[in-house]
C-alpha cells in the first residue's frame, strides 16, 4: 500500500482537501502543483482505510481513471483503465508490453488478465514456467497461484501445500480446504476455513464505516467461506438430488441479493460454485443420480454465462459453454445452454453462427412435441423470438417472413400455455408478445415516416395528375391506343400500391396494438410500454378498429397501469360518440375505471378540468383583472373546453354515487384553495412574519376531512386499489406566508391525520399544468435512472416534488422543505456567501447593473464587461458543503451527492431543452446537498425563442463547479454525466413516446408566446408596447393568442425531431459519442461567450465559468504526464 510523504501535511487527505479549500486561488494553484511534484519522489497521495476521505460507495469507485488525457504517461494509465473497465485483452498487451515496472506487479497483471480471459490452458503453462523460473516469489504472486490453481482444479501445481493451517493467505486456505474436501480430509477442511474466516473478520475490524466500498471485498470472501463450509456436510455422505436442489435454490437467492455488486466481487463466488459441483461430479461418479447434478451443474453454468455477459465479457461465458459441453451431447435434443451459446456467439458479434444455432433449435422444435413438456415450450417461444428480432436487426429476411415464421409463431406457442404457476413460461409469453409489438410498431413507424416524406407526397401529386389526365381522355373518349392504356394501366398499379401501403400500415397498427395489450395484460415487468400503446391510440383516435380493439381487451389492463398518463388522457376526454364504438366513449370510460379504482391520484385531475373557469366564479372580477404581467394568458373557452368540462362532470358524478362524502369534502377544499389562490395580498407584500388568514377564507374552516389525501403528498399506488389508511387532512394553520414572485404565492401549512405538518405552496393566476406535466416527465426518467444498473449503484436521481393543478389559473404545490435557492445562499443581500467570504469583490448589485448597461451593446462590448465581473466576482460555493457538514466524513458524502445532483439533473434538462435556469429556480438541499428545480414553464428548447435567446445548454456556471471540489468538472461529474447520458440514449424509444403523448397533449401549453416571454425577461419598453396593444384591442389579443396555442403541430413534430438528434447524438450535424457529446455540452455550458450573451437576469457572473477551463487543463496535463489519479484520491 503506497504511503502518504512523510511529515508532509498536505498529504493528509482531510488536511489535504481543508487546505486547499480555504486557500486563495493563486495559494490553491502551488498547494495543487506541491503535491504533484513530490508523487515524483517515488511516493504518491493514497488515504489509508481508516481517513474520512474514503467515504469511498461502489459508483465512486467507479470514478477510477476518468482525468486521464493524452501524454507520455498512456501505457500506464492503461493499466490502471484497461483492468477497471474489464478490458482484459487491452490489459494483457499493455502488461506485455510495458517493461519498466517491477516484474511482480507485470506478473500479477498478466495473471489476472489471463484468468479473466478464461485462458486457463495458457495460464497454467504461464504459472508452470514463473515456478521454475523464480522459486521464490513475493506473497501476492503466490497467492495468485492458489487462485488459478484451484480455480482451474490444478490440485498438483501448488506442491508445497502447507501443512501449516497458521499463517496462510486467503486463497491458500481456499486451496487447502478444496484440496481436503477433495481427499475427504474433513478435519483439515474445517480448519482451513476457520482459519480463513477469523483472518477475513479481523480484516474487516480494521476497516472503517465511512468506506463501505473498501469491506465489499471482504465480505464477498466470507460469502465464498461460508457458502463452502455449508457444502461440507454434502461430502461426507452420499448426496441425493434433493439435497442438491436445495443448495442450489439457495445460491440463486443470494445471487439475486447481489444482483447490483460489481462484477469482481460476485464472480469469485459463482467460480467458487462451479469448482464445488465440479469436484461433486467427480465425487459421485458411481451414483445413479449422477444425472441430475450434471443438469444442476449446466443450469450453473448457463447463469454463470448470463451473469458474465451481463457486464459485458464474452470469454467467461464462452469458457462455460465449453465446460458445458464436457457433460451435454449437442445431438442429443435441445436445451437451454443451446440458446444461451447463441447468445454469447451474438455477443461476440458471430451474428452467423448465433442465427444458425438458433434454426438448427427450431428446426428440431418443429419436429418434436412441446406440448406436454413446458421448458422445452419456453425455449421453443424464446429461440422463435429472439431469431425473429436478431433477423430483424440484421435485415436478412423480409418482415412478412419475420413476423410470420417467427414472431407470430412464437407468440402462438406461448398462447398455448394458460396456467398460472410457472413465472418463466408466463415471462416469456411477455416477453413474446412485446418482441411481437416492438416489431409491428416500428414496421408502422417506417410507413408513417414514409408517409409523411416529400418523396410521398411528390408521388401523390404524380398520382393526381395521372388521375387528371386519364380524366380528360375519358372525358374527352380518345379513342384507346398504347398509351392510353400505358397510362391507364399506371395510374391502377400506382392506386393499388397506395392502397396496400394503407393496409399495410392499419394492419401494423392493429397488430402492435393487440400485442401491447395483451404484454401489459400479461405481467408488470414492461409497464413502461403503456405510453406507447396510449401514444398508437390517441394518434389514431379515428381508427375504429384501434377503440374496438382498447373497449374489447384495453379495459382488462389493469386501471392503475394508466395512472402515469391521467393527465393526458383527461385532458382527451369530450362527449361526441363517433359511432357505436367511438373514441370518447371508450376514453370516457376507462378514465372513469381508473377514477374509481384510485380517486386519491386521479380526482384532483379530474376536478381540474371541471373547475377549469372556476376561478372567476369565485372571486371578485376586479381581483382577476389586476393589471399585472402573468406568465399565462388567459384563454378563451372553446367548444372543446365546454366538451371537456362536461365529460369531467359526469365523471365526478359517477364517482359521488360510490364516494359522495369524499367527492363533496375535495370540492371544498379546491374550491378553498383557489378562493385563497386569488386572495389579494398586496397590502401584505413587506411583510416577513406570518400573517392571519382572514376569517372569511373558507380554508380556516376545512378541519378533519378524513377521506381527503394531503394533495400535496406522494401516495403509493396500490394496485388492488385498497388504500388502507393514507394520510389524510387534519386541519390548516391559522397563518400564512407570502412567497417572493410577482403575483405574491401564499405559503401555508396543512396538518395531516399523522400529526405531521406538511407546508404547501398556494398558487394563483398562473397556469400549473406545465410544471405538473414536467414532473410527471422526470419521475419517468428518475424511473428510467433506477432501472439501470450502473446509475442505481451511483444513486444518480433527480428530485420531484408534487404540483396539483386546481383549475386553469390556480394550484397548490409541495413545499421543498429544508431547501434554499442557490442564489438565496450566493448573493443575498443581507449575508450572502459572495459578500462574507469575498466582500471586496464587486458586490452583485454592482454586477447587474454592469450587465444591465450593456444590454444593448455589441457581442465584443459584453464579452469585455462580463469578463472584468468574472475577474472581480470569484466563486464561494465550496463554503456551502464546508458550512452545512462539519464532520469530513459527512462533508465529503454530501459533496458527492451534490456533484451527482448536478450532472444528473443537467443532463436530464438538457434532453428537455429545460431552460430559465436562474440562480432563484435551482434550490439545494440543506440535508442531502441535492438540487431541485422549479419553475420549469420554459421547455422542449423555447428558451432559445426568447427575446434574449439562451445559449447554453445547462448552468454550469464557476460557482457550480466550485461545489464539486478540486476536480471540478472531471472525475465524478463528468462520468455521472456520460452514465446519464447513455441510460436516456439507450432509452430513447420510451422517452420519444413519453414526450410525444405531451407534446399533443391539448391542454400542456408549452409553447412560447409574448405575454410569457415578457414575463421572463421584463423589459420597459416591452411592457408598454404589450400594455397598448391589450388596451387597444383586448380581445383580439386574446383571440390571437388562442390561435397561437392550438396552432403547434409543426413546432411539436420540430421538437420532436430535434429530441431525436439528442438522444441519436447528433450536435452541429454530426453524430457523436457519449463521451463526446457530454464534452461538447460541457463547453458550451462553460464557455464565457455564451454565457456573456444570456439575459442579465440569469445572473450568468454568479459563478461564471471565464477562468475555470485554463486551469482545468492545465491540471489534466499535470495528471496525464506525471501519472496522477485524482478521482481515485479525492471523489
Amino acid at each position: 500500500m503506497p504511503s502518504t510523504i512523510p511529515g508532509d501535511p498536505c498529504t493528509s487527505p482531510t488536511l489535504y482537501n481543508d487546505l486547499l479549500l480555504r486557500q486563495r486561488p493563486r495559494e490553491q494553484k502551488f498547494l495543487k502543483l506541491h503535491l504533484v511534484f513530490s508523487s515524483l519522489k517515488g511516493t504518491s497521495f493514497r488515504p489509508s482505510i481508516g481517513t474520512s476521505q474514503q467515504v469511498v460507495s461502489e459508483s465512486e469507485k467507479n470514478e477510477k481513471g476518468t482525468m486521464c488525457g493524452g501524454g507520455n504517461g498512456s501505457w500506464r494509465r492503461g493499466l490502471r483503465t484497461s483492468p477497471h473497465e474489464a478490458m482484459w485483452g487491452k490489459a494483457l498487451v499493455t502488461y506485455d508490453l510495458e517493461t519498466t515496472i517491477s516484474s511482480s506487479i507485470r506478473q500479477a497483471g498478466i495473471i489476472q488478465a489471463l484468468q479473466n480471459l478464461g485462458l486457463c490452458h495458457i495460464l497454467s503453462v504461464y504459472l508452470k514456467g514463473l515456478d521454475h523460473e523464480n522459486k521464490e516469489c513475493c506473497a501476492e504472486l503466490q497467492e495468485l497461484y492458489y487462485q488459478a490453481a484451484w480455480r482451474n482444479m490444478q490440485w498438483d501445481h501448488c506442491s508445497s501445500v502447507n501443512k501449516e493451517i497458521e499463517g496462510t493467505s486467503y486463497h491458500e486456505s481456499l486451496f487447502n480446504a478444496l484440496q481436503s474436501l477433495r481427499d475427504k480430509e474433513f478435519s483439515t477442511f474445517y480448519e482451513s476455513l476457520k482459519y480463513a474466516r477469523v483472518k477475513e473478520v479481523e480484516e474487516l475490524c480494521k476497516g472503517s464505516l465511512e468506506s463501505v466500498y473498501s469491506l465489499y471485498p471482504t465480505l464477498s470472501r466470507l460469502q465464498a467461506i461460508g457458502e463452502l463450509e455449508n457444502i461440507g456436510e454434502l461430502f461426507s455422505r452420499s448426496v441425493t438430488d434433493g439435497q442438491l436442489s436445495e443448495v442450489y435454490m439457495k445460491w440463486r437467492k443470494h445471487s439475486q441479493l447481489l444482483k447490483d455488486s460489481d462484477f469482481n466481487f460476485q464472480e469469485p463466488i459463482m467460480a467458487l460454485r462451479t469448482v464445488i459441483l465440479e469436484i461433486l461430479m467427480e465425487k459421485e461418479m458411481e451414483n445413479p443420480q449422477r444425472e441430475c447434478f450434471k443438469d444442476i451443474l449446466t443450469k450453473h453454468l448457463v447463469e454463470l454465462s448470463i451473469f458474465a455477459r451481463t457486464f459485458k465479457n464474452t470469454q467467461l461465458p464462452e469458457r462455460a459453454i465449453f465446460q458445458i459441453k464436457q457433460y451435454n451431447s449437442p445431438s442429443c435434443g435441445v436445451s437451454e445452454w443451446q440458446l444461451e451459446e447463441a447468445q454469447v456467439f451474438w455477443a461476440k458479434k458471430e451474428q452467423s453462427l448465433a442465427l444458425n444455432i438458433l434454426k438448427q433449435m427450431i428446426k428440431k422444435l418443429d419436429a418434436s412435441c412441446t406440448e406436454n413438456d413446458p421448458s422445452l415450450k419456453l425455449i421453443y417461444t424464446e429461440c422463435l423470438r429472439v431469431c425473429g428480432n436478431w433477423l430483424a436487426e440484421t435485415c436478412l429476411e423480409n418482415a412478412a417472413v419475420i413476423m410470420q415464421t417467427y414472431l407470430e409463431k412464437a407468440v402462438e406457442v406461448a398462447g398455448h400455455y394458460d396456467g398460472e404457476s410457472n413465472d418463466e413460461l408466463r415471462n416469456g409469453k411477455m416477453k413474446a408478445f412485446l418482441s411481437l409489438a416492438r416489431f409491428s410498431d416500428t414496421q408502422y413507424q417506417r410507413i408513417e415516416n414514409y408517409m409523411k416524406s416529400s418523396e410521398f407526397e411528390n408521388k401523390q401529386a404524380l398520382l393526381r395528375r395521372a388521375k387528371e389526365e386519364v380524366g380528360l381522355l375519358r372525358e374527352h373518349k380518345i379513342q384507346t391506343n398504347r398509351y392510353t392504356v400505358k397510362v391507364q394501366r399506371e395510374l391502377e398499379l400506382d392506386e393499388c400500391a397506395l392502397h396496400a401501403l394503407k393496409e399495410d400500415r392499419k394492419r401494423f397498427l392493429c397488430k402492435a396494438v393487440e400485442n401491447y395489450i395483451n404484454c401489459l395484460l400479461s405481467g408488470e415487468e414492461h409497464d413502461m410500454w403503456v405510453f406507447r400503446l396510449c401514444s398508437l391510440w390517441l394518434e389514431n383516435s379515428g381508427v375504429s378498429e384501434v377503440n374496438g380493439m382498447m373497449k374489447r381487451d384495453g379495459v382488462k389492463i389493469p386501471s392503475y397501469k394508466y395512472l402515469p398518463l391521467m393527465y393526458q388522457l383527461a385532458a382527451r376526454m369530450g362527449t361526441k360518440m363517433m359511432g357505436g364504438l367511438g373514441f370518447h366513449e371508450v376514453l370516457n370510460n376507462l378514465i372513469s375505471r381508473i377514477s374509481v379504482d384510485h380517486p386519491h391520484h386521479t380526482l384532483f385531475i379530474i376536478l381540474a378540468l371541471a373547475n377549469a373557469n372556476k376561478d372567476e366564479f369565485l372571486t371578485k372580477p376586479e381581483a382577476v383583472r389586476r393589471s399585472k404581467i402573468t406568465k399565462n394568458a388567459p384563454k378563451q373557452s372553446s367548444q372543446l373546453d365546454e366538451d371537456r368540462m362536461e365529460a369531467a362532470n359526469k365523471i365526478i358524478c359517477t364517482i359521488r354515487s360510490r364516494r359522495p362524502q369524499m367527492v363533496k369534502s375535495i370540492e371544498a377544499l379546491c374550491d378553498a384553495y383557489i378562493i385563497l389562490a386569488n386572495l389579494d395580498a398586496t397590502q401584505w407584500k413587506t411583510q416577513r412574519k406570518g400573517i392571519n388568514i382572514p376569517a372569511d377564507q373558507p380554508i380556516t374552516k376545512l378541519k378533519n376531512l378524513q377521506y381527503v389525501v394531503v394533495p400535496t403528498m406522494e401516495i403509493k399506488v396500490d394496485p388492488t386499489g385498497e388504500y388502507g389508511n393514507p394520510v389524510t387532512i387534519q386541519s390548516f394553520k391559522a397563518e400564512f406566508r407570502l412567497a417572493g414572485g410577482l403575483n405574491l404565492p401564499k405559503i401555508i401549512d396543512c396538518v395531516g391525520s399523522d400529526g405531521k405538518e406538511r407546508r404547501q405552496l398556494v398558487k394563483g393566476r398562473d397556469d400549473l399544468r406545465q410544471d405538473a406535466v414536467m414532473q410527471q416527465v422526470f419521475q419517468m426518467c428518475k424511473t428510467l435512472l433506477q432501472r439501470n444498473t450502473e446509475t442505481r449503484k451511483r444513486k444518480l436521481t433527480i428530485c420531484t416534488y408534487k404540483v396539483v393543478p386546481l383549475s386553469q389559473r390556480s394550484g397548490v404545490l409541495e413545499w421543498c422543505t429544508g431547501t434554499v435557492p442557490i442564489g438565496e445562499f450566493l448573493v443575498n443581500n443581507e449575508d450572502g456567501a459572495h459578500k462574507r467570504y469575498r466582500p471586496k469583490d464587486f458586490s452583485a448589485h454592482q454586477c447587474q447593473k454592469k450587465m444591465m448597461n450593456v444590454q444593448k451593446k455589441s457581442f465584443e462590448e459584453k464579452y469585455e464587461t462580463f469578463m472584468d465581473i468574472c475577474q472581480n466576482f470569484q466563486p464561494v460555493f465550496r463554503y456551502f458543503c464546508m458550512e452545512k457538514f462539519l464532520d469530513p466524513a459527512v462533508w465529503f458524502e454530501k459533496r458527492l451527492a451534490y456533484t451527482r445532483s448536478v450532472a444528473t439533473s443537467s443532463i436530464v434538462g438538457y434532453i428537455l431543452g429545460l431552460g430559465d435556469r436562474h440562480v432563484q429556480n435551482i434550490l439545494i438541499n440543506e440535508q442531502s446537498a441535492e438540487l431541485v428545480h422549479i419553475d420549469l414553464g420554459v421547455a422542449f428548447e423555447q428558451g432559445k425563442i426568447l427575446p434574449t435567446p439562451e445559449r447554453v445548454p445547462f448552468r454550469l456556471t464557476r460557482d457550480i463547479v466550485d461545489g464539486m471540489g478540486i476536480t471540478g468538472v472531471e472525475g465524478v461529474f463528468r462520468r455521472c454525466c456520460e452514465k446519464t447520458m447513455e441510460v436516456m440514449r439507450n432509452s430513447q424509444e420510451t422517452l420519444l413516446t413519453i414526450v410525444e403523448v405531451l407534446l399533443y397533449d391539448p391542454l400542456f401549453d408549452w409553447t412560447m408566446n409574448p405575454l410569457k416571454a415578457l414575463y421572463l425577461q421584463q423589459r420597459p419598453e416591452d411592457e408598454t408596447e404589450l400594455h397598448s396593444t391589450l388596451n387597444a384591442d383586448d380581445q383580439e389579443c386574446k383571440r390571437n393568442l388562442s390561435d397561437i396555442d392550438q396552432s403547434f403541430n409543426k413546432v411539436a413534430e420540430r421538437v420532436l425531431m430535434r429530441l431525436q438528434e439528442k438522444l441519436k447524438g447528433v450536435e452541429e450535424g454530426t453524430v457523436l459519442s457519449v463521451g463526446g457529446q457530454v464534452n461538447l455540452l460541457i463547453q458550451q455550458a462553460m464557455d464565457p461567450k455564451n454565457l456573456s450573451r444570456l439575459f442579465p437576469g440569469w445572473k450568468a457572473w454568479v459563478g461564471s465559468s471565464a477562468y475555470t477551463l485554463p486551469l482545468n487543463s492545465t491540471f489534466r496535463n499535470y495528471i496525464s504526464v506525471f501519472n496522477f489519479n485524482p478521482p481515485m484520491y479525492f471523489e
